[in-house]
């Protein structure tokens, strides 16, 4: 039988599945910056179980639903992979032969979607710590109108912990409203909570992040992209990591595909009640400049895997990043100290633990691997995992740019984090 005659079966599965074309020999479309990774050994891992992680990141972009995968890794402080798969542009789904194909790097941004609620979350930890604000405050002691239809006590810390009854904007069915804050926050002050005073758990996927911006302009009289630069870019001497990004960085931003079985009513039906918006409302924000231009603290966050992996050492470092001490060991403490225990979560539909601005993970099995009930991070759209275990002494970032929606990748993915957690055993205190 002909190559061509076998090759067709491929390429029609791979039509139905939106999956991208993965290279034979991937090892052409493989980045690693050198320069910055240590010798696994330096870090307490030896060479093969190296070696079987980054097998595990090869077999996940091998599934063919991510143009590109970033992914850094850092133990005990020092980088062991910091690495790229794919391409940065002209290989999704929809892409024909003929598209210019731009190779992904370790400096290649990428949004990093809900992952950005646990940044934006230390930002205003970061004004508890100085004494600007009271997470224990009403949010209305700060928003007097946000007061309405019996929403005065409700807390910034309920807000935090998506407990705050407003997960959602109702009635808008135009997803560009994100993109207009002053809209939004009007929408949310008038909103009718679901529950009051923090009694169910309802994953809020972009409200949360209107109310702490607006909490934030208010009371240090800068708007949080302006705070996070002063606060804790500048001073770690990050250049990428921020909200939005410039016009000559988007053109360098990785940019997202639909992957997987598309056009399912339950799933969209799923995504409206879990982020507000259908996979197609969210791609089509994304193809927009309006998307990066703005400032969506819950969602538009940009980084290389590096990076954003560096906020989450200076986390575990009890916030000390190149001999600054950014913020106090404390403050980090009441950030991840959980809020209760694993419950079904209204919005999602399974059962999630958070903190005050952090997902976190679960014993005998959590969404950071096995026994990880002290590690800290949070998931973006659809598959960027960020995370720190202190007990491990890992800060993880895994970007991706593939949106999948009904996909055969997760027995690759929780591979890949079981692979990790493998290798980097627990310290037991």
């Amino acid at each position: 039988m002909s190559s061509i005659a076998l090759d067709f079966p491929r390429r029609a599965l791979r039509n139905v599945m939106h999956r991208i074309e993965v290279p034979r020999d991937i090892g052409t479309v493989t980045h690693i910056d050198s320069s910055t990774e240590c010798d696994p050994l330096e870090a307490g891992i030896a060479h093969k179980q190296a070696a079987a992680i980054w097998r595990a990141v090869e077999d996940l972009y091998r599934t063919g639903y991510y143009p590109a995968v970033m992914f850094c890794l850092r133990r005990e402080g020092k980088v062991v992979f910091n690495r790229a798969l794919g391409h940065a542009r002209g290989n999704g789904p929809e892409d024909d032969a003929g598209t210019q194909k731009v190779p992904a790097t370790t400096s290649t941004p990428s949004c990093i979607f809900s992952a950005s609620k646990a940044i934006t979350a230390m930002v205003l930890h970061r004004m508890e710590e100085k004494g600007e604000i009271n997470l224990l405050n009403p949010i209305s002691h700060y928003i007097p109108e946000f007061a309405r239809h019996g929403k005065e006590r409700t807390t910034i810390y309920h807000l935090l912990s998506h407990r705050a009854g407003i997960p959602g904007i109702a009635d808008v069915d135009d997803p560009r409203v994100v993109l207009d804050h002053e809209q939004s926050l009007q929408l949310l002050c008038e909103a009718q909570p679901q529950h009051l005073f923090g009694r169910e758990q309802a994953y809020h996927a972009i409200t949360g992040g209107v109310i702490l911006a607006e909490i934030v302009r208010r009371v240090s009289g800068m708007d949080i992209r302006k705070a996070w630069r002063t606060w804790f870019k500048e001073p770690m001497g990050l250049k990428v990591l921020d909200y939005g990004a410039s016009a000559p960085a988007r053109a360098k931003i990785a940019e997202q595909a639909l992957t997987g079985i598309q056009g399912c009513r339950l799933v969209d039906d799923f995504a409206r009640r879990a982020i507000g918006a259908t996979f197609d409302d969210v791609m089509e924000l994304l193809a927009t400049a309006d998307f990066y231009k703005a400032v969506i603290p819950s969602g538009n966050m940009v980084s290389t895997a590096e990076e954003v992996g560096a906020f989450y050492q200076m986390l575990l470092d009890g916030g000390r990043w190149n001999g600054r001490q950014i913020l106090r060991p404390e403050t980090i403490q009441r950030a991840t100290m959980e809020v209760g225990p694993h419950v079904l979560d209204r919005s999602i539909g399974v059962p999630l633990r958070f903190s005050q601005g952090f997902m976190l993970g679960g014993a005998p099995l959590g969404l950071f691997g096995q026994r990880s009930q002290h590690a800290f991070g949070h998931i973006g759209l659809a598959n960027n995992i960020t995370w720190a275990d202190p007990e491990r002494q890992i800060s993880v970032a895994l970007l991706v740019s593939g949106i999948p929606v009904l996909a055969g990748n997760y027995v690759a993915l929780l591979k890949l984090i079981a692979r990790i957690g493998g290798a980097c055993p627990r310290v037991e205190n």
